[in-house]
C-alpha cells in the first residue's frame, strides 16, 4: 500500500550561518542546500525515507536494491499531488523528488499557446507580454529562502502560484491508497485527494458526498488557518496542528477549543505539536499528551513536515 499527498512544492534555497547576520552586510554561508520543498513534499519525502529504511530492515534482498541506486518506485512509494510548473527549476524539483523516491503527479494547468487565444480579430491576439499563463515567471515554482542562523531562521517564499488542474491528472492517481494528506495549499488539489475512493453518491443530496467514507483516513497537515479550509473539513478524518493554527474568531485558542471547533465538523482526532513541548491529542473521546524528547543541537527546519510524513507512515501501517 502507499499514500497520497497534496499540496505545495517550492524551491527551498537554504543558507546556514555560523553568527546572527548584519542586515546591512553580506555574509558568507557555512552550508547550502537547494532541494525540493513545502509542507506536503517534505512529508511526502520524510514517508519515502521511512518505507526506504523499513526495506533495509525487512531482509538482505531489500537492503541490496536499496544499496544499488536504483530509482525504480516501489509498490510503497508516496504519491505527490501537486504543481510543478513549466522551465529548468520544474525540471530539478521533479528529478529531485524522483531521487528520493516520491512519484509525482504535476497537475499544473495547461498553458494556453497564443494561437489558441486569436479572437474573432486578428487584433484581439495576445502577446506574451499581455498573457499571463505564458510568462516564464508565473509557469515556475514557489521559491523560498531561508537563512538559518544560531538565534534562529529567516523565511521569504513566494508561496503558491501556479494555477492546478485535478481533473486533468485524475486517472494518473492511485486506485488505492492507504492514507491521504493534505496541507491546504490549494484547494483543488486537496479536493481530488481527500475524495479519491469516495463511493459515488446521489448528487442531489448535499451531505451525501461527506457522509460517504473512502477504505483510509484523510489527513489534514493544520500548519495554519487557511480561508478556504472551511468547506474541505467535512472530509478530514485526522487533524494534525499546531499551536499557529487558529480557526476564525478564536484569538490563540487552546488545544481544547480548536479539537472542539473541529469535531464540530466531524473530526474526533485530533493531535496537535507545540514546537519542543509535549504533543497533545484528542483521539475518540479520550485526551492526552505525549513528551518530546529533547535532541541537543538539532535544526528544526522542517520539523512540522517531517512529523506529518512519519504520522501518515505510521497510521497507513496500522497505528491508532
Amino acid at each position: 500500500m502507499t499514500a497520497l499527498f497534496a499540496g505545495l512544492t517550492t524551491l527551498d534555497v537554504l543558507h546556514r550561518l555560523d553568527h546572527v547576520p548584519d542586515p546591512m552586510l553580506k555574509v558568507t554561508s557555512t552550508d547550502f542546500t537547494m532541494a525540493a520543498g513545502g509542507p506536503a513534499t517534505n512529508a511526502a519525502v520524510t514517508y519515502a525515507a521511512l518505507c526506504a529504511a523499513s526495506r533495509v530492515l525487512s531482509g538482505p534482498e531489500d537492503e541490496a536494491g536499496a544499496a544499488s541506486g536504483t530509482r525504480a518506485y516501489s509498490e510503497e512509494a508516496p504519491t505527490l499531488l501537486t504543481a510543478l510548473g513549466e522551465g529548468p527549476v520544474s525540471a530539478f524539483l521533479a528529478a529531485d523528488l524522483a531521487a528520493v523516491g516520491v512519484r509525482v503527479v504535476d497537475a499544473t494547468t495547461a498553458a494556453v499557446s497564443p494561437t489558441e487565444e486569436v479572437g474573432e480579430h486578428p487584433s484581439e491576439a495576445t502577446t506574451p507580454e499581455s498573457t499571463p499563463a505564458s510568462s516564464p515567471v508565473l509557469r515556475e515554482p514557489a521559491v523560498s529562502s531561508i537563512i538559518e542562523h544560531p538565534s534562529g531562521r529567516m523565511v521569504a517564499s513566494t508561496n503558491a502560484r501556479l494555477d492546478a488542474d485535478a481533473e486533468r491528472v485524475a486517472a494518473e492517481l492511485p486506485e488505492r491508497v492507504g492514507a491521504v494528506l493534505i496541507d491546504g495549499h490549494n484547494p483543488a488539489l486537496a479536493h481530488a485527494a481527500l475524495t479519491l475512493g469516495v463511493p459515488e453518491v446521489d448528487g442531489e443530496d448535499p451531505f451525501a458526498q461527506l457522509e460517504a467514507r473512502p477504505p483510509h483516513p484523510r489527513i489534514l497537515d493544520g500548519g495554519s488557518w487557511k480561508d478556504w479550509l472551511t468547506p474541505l473539513l467535512g472530509f478530514v478524518d485526522i487533524a494534525v496542528v499546531s499551536e499557529d493554527f487558529a480557526p476564525p474568531l478564536m484569538v490563540r485558542p487552546d488545544g481544547a477549543q480548536v479539537a472542539e471547533f473541529l469535531r464540530g465538523f466531524g473530526i474526533t482526532r485530533t493531535v496537535r505539536t507545540r514546537g519542543d513541548r509535549s504533543v497533545q491529542y484528542w483521539w475518540d473521546g479520550t485526551s492526552s499528551e505525549v513528551p518530546v524528547e529533547a535532541v541537543p543541537d538539532a535544526s528544526t527546519l522542517g520539523a512540522g513536515d517531517a512529523f506529518h510524513g512519519a504520522f501518515a507512515w505510521a497510521i497507513e501501517r496500522g497505528g491508532d
